[in-house]
């Protein structure tokens, strides 16, 4: 999976929220009118997805819900409310870069000044977010709406850039008109309710469209237009309370980092996995190495990987779900000793007194402090990371890792932090084993694992789905061993779909392994069945049956690099050139910079008989990315496909003076000279391939053919 920076404002410690009993709230900001799905103010009416159906019989749940970071997520701009906001003129941003934010008679306008020194305005047309930001949205080109990247701070009454000083250029993924800021992709559906992104590939444009702006009632309970119209009668009986892993999965909906393979189809009640794939910690930057989160994964992937979300903590044991405050104070400890004084769900009972090793009351006597340290996103929101990691000053030293020891206690050095935490938990077992796990992540993060034998002890031991799955997952490098695929076959018999999924990822490597899949077509979750019918797409494997649903979720993701890829390896499997030009300039479009990307892309179109497109798309790669050889010696390829075999030697031979070590780069080039017939040069570029990796066969094999020539 790549980094989303998908943008969502719906609270830091607040509020995953979720299905619960059947309990409805309040109305909408109008409280009167349900908004129509437009930015713009049109005709309305009142049914029973209109908030202020609930509020006569919900009044408490209103009056929690009305100001809460849900019913705010989303609103259009108000002239009378954002005027002073948008009359502060000229400012700059933490990079130096100015910006003017100004009232033009109805339109409200934040502007940035180019690199000739004129200012380029665009109109604000909504608003995401409540506290500690509020990031206008405005116009871009075909439907879409994007997230500025400057955003207002309600307490500081000051404009900010929500990147700080980085530097994001245009063209690029993150860059605030790019599409990873795209607001109709990576933010609506948890901004607003019964949000229809409306994407269209061959247009590249939306048509969306939402009811209500904010989260509302409906986005979290469902059945209730049979509730609002019945409520009343006196034979109506409620439905049964929902378990509460139905009433996370509808939280997670929002609160984790995923892949979508419905288009908007998750409804309250829903399965999460057969809506969404969750990123899980085989990503190399996403998390640290202790287990805290990185980048923003929106919790739900944090807590599931946990002890406690393990032993089924879920969201509504700390927070409110229409409040979004914890329901209990955290400075007090309250909200953890609920389980940790009591024993509930096996939790470890502690003694405060002596727990901490900090006076009571104290900073360093805070749970949260110690195991849910605060990371700041955005620039200016800090929040609480759902890990619930031990702080280790050993995970500083060694990792660089951000640890609440070493951030509080500033006039301390590290080792001297780390020899007083030795004192106290060197030796206990979990602690050596979460360095251990440490060192075992960072080595599967950067491909530095000799054999899988380590990851393959954690595996066995491992009771988690969620880690299991991710173990599993960094095993892609060892689908050769049979030892690898047997540990794949094992959980794809589990009753866990996120750990059948990751065996599916890992049998489907294996050339042997597409028969295996083909049940799997028929597993009772959407995301292992996706994953299947990925890696049998274009095999006689792929029933027809499953053609639909795979095409839809396809689509789903198709205003993604990926998915647009996706989408063109279909029609250059079906032989489409054309279609696959069109998908693969879309993938190229969303992040114009990305060298990989375009990689991809060229790639296909050489399969499709495109070779002067595919040699085009690989120059400008080289051109984003010169350290890596790739770029090059693949021109080679396409070149030499062709028959212009003296620029094919010439391109490989480039790429090989930046990756020198490339043997099977010799060997090719020594394929193209053999062709150019240079049998001297070849047999020389054979030998050295020969030194790179002595006992070849394949290159043995041609050297003793070359000197029989």
């Amino acid at each position: 999976m790549y980094p989303l920076k998908k943008l969502n404002w719906l609270g830091c410690l607040a509020a995953l929220y979720a299905l619960v009993m059947l309990v409805l709230f309040g109305c909408s900001k109008s409280e009167k009118q349900l908004e129509q799905p437009s930015l713009e103010t049109g005709e309305t009416t009142v049914d029973w997805r209109d908030p202020a159906s609930c509020r006569s019989c919900h009044e408490g749940e209103h009056h929690s819900w009305v100001e809460s970071h849900h019913a705010g997520a989303n609103r259009l701009v108000d002239l009378e409310k954002d005027a002073a906001r948008f009359s502060v003129g000229e400012f700059e941003d933490a990079a130096g870069r100015r910006y003017k934010a100004e009232a033009d008679g109805d339109r409200l306008l934040i502007s940035e000044r180019n690199a000739d020194g004129e200012f380029v305005s665009a109109q604000a047309k909504a608003v995401i977010g409540k506290t500690p930001l509020q990031q206008p949205l405005v116009e871009g080109p075909r439907g879409r709406l994007q997230a500025h990247a400057m955003a207002w701070d309600p307490e500081k009454l000051e404009w900010f850039n929500v990147f700080g000083s980085e530097e994001r250029l245009s063209g690029e993924w993150g860059h605030w008109t790019g599409q990873g800021m795209n607001w109709n992709s990576n933010c609506a559906w948890c901004h607003t309710t019964e949000y229809q992104k409306g994407y269209d590939p061959l247009k590249d444009a939306y048509e969306s469209s939402w009811t209500h702006q904010g989260i509302s009632c409906i986005a979290c309970h469902s059945g209730m237009e049979e509730h609002v119209a019945n409520a009343g009668n006196d034979d109506y009986l409620s439905p049964a309370k929902p378990s509460p892993r139905a009433m996370m999965e509808n939280c997670a909906s929002c609160h984790a980092r995923r892949e979508e393979l419905t288009d908007g189809g998750f409804e309250a009640g829903d399965s999460f996995e057969d809506h969404y794939r969750l990123m899980l910690y085989d990503h190399p930057t996403a998390y640290f190495p202790d287990g805290k989160a990185n980048e923003e994964n929106f919790v739900f992937g944090s807590l599931m990987h946990s002890r406690m979300g393990h032993a089924g903590v879920s969201c509504m044991d700390c927070h409110d779900p229409h409040s979004n405050e914890l329901k209990l104070p955290a400075d007090s400890n309250a909200t953890c000793i609920q389980c940790h004084s009591t024993g509930k769900l096996d939790a470890t009972i502690i003694d405060l007194s002596t727990h901490s090793r900090h006076p009571l009351g104290s900073t360093g006597d805070s749970c949260v402090n110690c195991h849910m340290p605060e990371r700041t996103y955005m620039a200016r929101d800090p929040r609480r990371d759902h890990g619930f990691t031990i702080p280790d000053p050993y995970m500083k030293k060694t990792f660089n890792t951000p640890d609440a020891c070493t951030t509080c206690h500033q006039d301390l050095s590290t080792d001297e932090l780390l020899t007083a935490f030795n004192s106290w938990y060197g030796d206990a077992p979990r602690v050596t084993d979460l360095r251990d796990r440490a060192h075992l992540l960072v080595d599967a993060w950067n491909g530095e694992l000799e054999s899988p034998d380590a990851i393959l002890k954690r595996l066995s031991e491992e009771t988690n789905p969620y880690w299991q799955a991710s173990w599993l997952r960094m095993l892609r490098g060892f689908t050769d061993r049979t030892e690898v695929l047997d540990a794949a076959m094992n959980l794809l018999g589990s009753k866990h779909a996120i750990a059948r999924d990751a065996a599916v990822l890992l049998i489907g490597s294996r050339s042997d392994g597409l028969k295996l899949l083909e049940l799997a077509l028929t597993d009772s979750k959407r995301i292992v069945r996706m994953q299947a019918a990925d890696t049998l797409a274009g095999s006689p494997y792929l029933s027809v049956e499953i053609a639909d649903e795979y095409e839809n979720y396809l689509k789903a993701s198709a205003d993604r690099p990926s998915g647009a890829l996706k989408l063109a390896s279909k029609a250059a499997r079906e032989g489409d050139a054309q279609t696959a030009l069109h998908h693969g300039e879309l993938a190229i479009s969303f992040d114009r910079k990305n060298a990989p990307i375009r990689y991809d892309v060229a790639i296909l179109l050489d399969r499709v008989g495109m070779g002067e497109e595919a040699i085009r798309h690989l120059r400008i790669t080289h051109g984003y990315d010169s350290n890596s050889g790739l770029y090059l010696y693949s021109m080679g390829l396409v070149m030499a496909a062709q028959g212009r075999l003296e620029d094919a030697a010439d391109a490989i031979k480039q790429g090989l003076a930046i990756e020198p070590e490339q043997h099977r780069w010799l060997y090719n080039l020594s394929v193209v000279q053999t062709r150019l017939g240079d049998v001297a040069a070849a047999r020389s570029s054979l030998e050295n391939a020969l030194q790179l990796s002595p006992g070849e066969a394949a290159y043995e094999d041609f050297l003793r053919n070359l000197n029989k020539m």
